[in-house]
Order: structure tokens, then sequence, then C-alpha cells
């Protein structure tokens, strides 16, 4: 590839990149629409007036991230057909997920006038502590979440631009401060909706280049059967992914999403039940075709161009090689597109829990900051959190996916049945929250980090001893009231 072809697609890249960002702040700067709220309600949650369509590409775009665009086809592209039937899995339990939490949460939310998670399980269990504890693993595991992102952003850039992977680094911090920190939630679903549309386009065109630049489906097959014949069996090329492991990891990435804030939050926006229903039909079909399509891309590449060291970045490297230069800056787009929704909807959360559960909970911070101050300390403070989390980002890990499923694994661990029971179970009580929270996060980090157990998601097992702990401490704690 001649330097010319580089910079043409630099060019490109970096004109559509400008538009994605640029765009949505100018849509929302001339909007005159009427907002009933206060600053917190239009910021976070963009009134709860959010149609259909808009949340579907929104959940589609908060769904897809770094780990599905790099980490995952790079997964993929080492075991093989069997990761990509664990992709397809997630998509329809995830979202048909969904309709037993949407409903019930906001109306529960609505009626409470919640902004936040914890907003929610503070009036719940009548509990400041449940709700402090939540707030505190809520920012943990969600900046660990989010370096991942700045991680898989820095490798694309650094593949793509031949940069330095800290020059990267540096790079994401600004697009995001500018794409996420002054424009809130109603600047994020504009910009989710552009790169949603984005992500689709890209992934067909890729699939379809990668194949008949690889001779066809049978030819690529065959050279995978020479390669390895088990990447072609749901197993894995190494035999790791067994039935225990998939249903797990099913758990994990499917049933386990009410227990993720950035997508339980998505349950408050929706305008109305015919938004929602039409939200979770068009979302479904459209991250399929993002999920499918991606990691089929991965095992394909494998078959195409064997040697490929660095599985994360498989995507950009393919791309290049591949698509002509208009259609390779239109495709790189896709993962970055990935990586800056994601980055939307947890960089929100963070931003809610730190300064509204945490900072405004202060009698002296609330005092001081007035109300026409409100805005200039949440933009501060969000710089404050993106500056933090490029600084954790400068040493990334070996494989993306890790870092995102271990987030996911302590969200999960944290919010699942507190969310859940609170909704579906009149005797869930807060001691039997709080226990079930502390009980979910230490074994889960123990069976994660100390005793490793490598044949079954430990959020599984994490999840299984919190649910337990928290019906039984519900149950005692019910029965000494009544007796009282």
């Amino acid at each position: 590839m001649t330097n010319t072809l580089d910079y043409k697609i630099l060019i490109l890249f970096a004109t559509i990149f400008l538009a994605i960002i640029l765009l949505p702040l100018m849509m929302n700067r001339m909007s005159k629409a009427e907002h009933h709220g206060g600053f917190f309600e239009k910021y976070y949650l963009a009134d709860r007036k959010v149609s259909g369509i808009v949340l579907a590409i929104t959940l589609m775009s908060t769904y897809g991230s770094a780990s599905t665009f790099l980490g995952g086809p790079g997964v993929a592209y080492k075991l093989g057909y069997g990761w990509v039937l664990l992709a397809v899995i997630q998509v329809v339990t995830g979202y048909f997920v969904l309709l037993v939490l949407a409903k019930k949460f906001k109306n529960a939310a609505q009626k409470i006038n919640a902004i936040t998670i914890s907003d929610y399980l503070r009036n719940r269990y009548n509990s400041k502590l449940v709700a402090f504890i939540s707030t505190l693993a809520m920012i943990v595991f969600l900046i660990a979440a989010m370096s991942a992102q700045w991680v898989g952003g820095a490798k694309l850039l650094s593949a793509f631009m031949g940069i330095e992977y800290k020059t990267g680094i540096v790079l994401i911090s600004v697009i995001i401060i500018f794409c996420v920190v002054f424009g809130g939630l109603k600047n994020i679903l504009i910009t989710d909706m552009i790169q949603g549309l984005i992500m689709i386009f890209s992934t067909i065109i890729l699939l379809f280049a990668v194949i008949n630049y690889g001779g066809g489906i049978d030819q690529i097959t065959a050279n995978l059967v020479n390669i390895n014949e088990k990447i072609l069996t749901p197993f894995g090329a190494n035999g790791s992914l067994t039935p225990s492991y998939v249903s797990s990891f099913w758990v994990l990435v499917g049933v386990g999403v009410i227990g993720i804030p950035q997508i339980a939050i998505n349950s408050m926006l929706y305008k109305n039940k015919r938004s929602l229903k039409q939200s979770i039909i068009v979302g479904s079909i459209v991250i399929f075709i993002v999920m499918f399509g991606v990691h089929l891309i991965g095992v394909m590449a494998r078959g195409v161009f064997p040697d490929i060291k660095d599985y994360d970045s498989v995507i950009p490297i393919i791309t290049l090689k591949v698509l002509p230069w208009y259609l390779a800056a239109l495709v790189l787009a896709a993962p970055m597109a990935a990586i800056i929704t994601t980055v939307n909807a947890q960089f929100l959360l963070i931003s809610s829990a730190l300064i509204k559960d945490l900072l405004f909970n202060n009698k002296f911070i609330k005092e001081k900051i007035t109300s026409k101050k409100v805005p200039i300390f949440v933009y501060g403070v969000n710089i404050l959190v993106i500056l933090l989390i490029m600084l954790l980002s400068m040493r990334p890990p070996s494989l993306i996916v890790n870092v995102n499923l271990f987030a996911f694994g302590g969200l999960e661990a944290t919010f699942l049945w507190p969310i859940l029971l609170g909704l579906y179970w009149k005797k869930a009580e807060k001691y039997g929250a709080l226990s079930s929270i502390v009980v979910g996060l230490l074994s889960y980090i123990l069976i994660k980090t100390v005793y490793v157990i490598k044949f079954i998601e430990p959020v599984v097992i994490s999840l299984l001893i919190s649910l337990v702990v928290f019906m039984m401490v519900s149950l005692i704690a019910s029965k000494k009231q009544l007796k009282k």
C-alpha cells in the first residue's frame, strides 16, 4: 500500500469522524425543544422521551463495543466458528430479557423521579448504604470497561495510522471529550444513530469483501481445515468451548444484561409501550447482523490471512488489505463508532454516579454549587474522569475482551439481584440486597483472580451464591420485622 493511499484513507476517515462528532453537537444546539425536567434529567435521560427506532439503534450501539469489533473477531480468529455461535446466542436472549425489565423498571423509576440506578436502589430498599456500595462498584467496573474501549481505539489508530499507542490514547481522549462531555444524552443519541448505521453497513461490506478476496466460502473452509479442522467445530480450535463454559457465558452476556447498568438505564428512556416493542424487535435484528457478521469475519480472516499475530488488530489489518481506500476509511470508522457509542453510555453512568449519587449527596458541595454552576461543575468532573481513564489505559492488556468480560461480571454480581428481585419480589429487603452485593462481589473477584476456574464463567457461581444469600437474609429480616 502506498503512502498516497494511506493519506487518502486518513483524510476520509478524519472527515467522517469530524462529521460524526460535530453534526450531533450542532443539531443539539439548534434544537429548540422544551424540556420539563432539570439539568440532570435532560443531560442524563433526555427527558425520558426516546423513540423506539432511536432506542433500538442506541441499544445496539451500546451493546457493540471495542470488544465486539476488535476483541470479538480476534477471539473468533483464534477459536473458530464456536465463538461465532457463542456471540450470536446472546443477542436474542439479551433483548428478550429487557422485556422482563423495561416496563416495570421505568414505571418504578419514574414514580420516584429516579435519574440513576442508585436512585432506584436507594428508594426501593430505603438504604443509603446499598446505594453507596453499588455506586462505588459501578464506578470501578465501568472505569475498567471504559479503559478497554480506550485500548481498542488506540490499537485501531496505531494499526491504521502508524502512530504510537500512547498517542492514540491521547487522541481517543480528545474525541471523547468533544463527543460526550458537553452534549449529554441527547447529543449521544444522535451520535449513536449515525454510528450505528455505519456499524451495520461496514459489517456487511467487510464480510462480503473478505469472502470474495479469499475465493469464496468453499475455498476459505478448505483453508481452515488445513490449518486446524477443529476451527469448524462448536467447541473451538483448542476445545475450550465446552457445554458448561458456553452455558455460563450465555448467563454472563445474555440473561445477565439486566445487571449491566448501561443496558438497564435504557429501560428508563423509552417514550411509550410502542417505542419499547419497536426497540426490542428492531434492536434484535440489527444487533444480530452486527454480532454475527463481525465474528464471522474473524473466522473467515483466519482462512485468508492465517499469520496475523495481534488478534485485536484483525479487523483493521484485513480491512486495509481487502477493500479500496474509500470503503476502508468508512469500514474502519465502524470499530471507532462502536468504541465511542459504548463509551457514551458507560461514561454517562460514571458521571451520574459520581456527580449525582456521591458528590451531590455531600451537603457542602450541594450548597456551594448553584443551579447556574451545575453544568460547569458536571463538565469539569467529566473531563477529570476522562484524564484518569487515559492514564489507566497507557498499558494495554493482552486481549480487550478479557477486560470487558471482567467488568461485565462485576457489574452483574453487583446489580442483577437487587434490581430484578427488587422489582418482582415483595420480600426483597435492604439487608438481603446489601449482603447479596457484598457476597457477590467478593466471591466473583476471588474466583476470577485467586481461585481461578476456567471451565465456567465465575460470575455464574457468584450469582448463585449471592441469590441464595439475598433470599435467606431477606426472609430472616422479614420474619424479625413481623415479630416486632
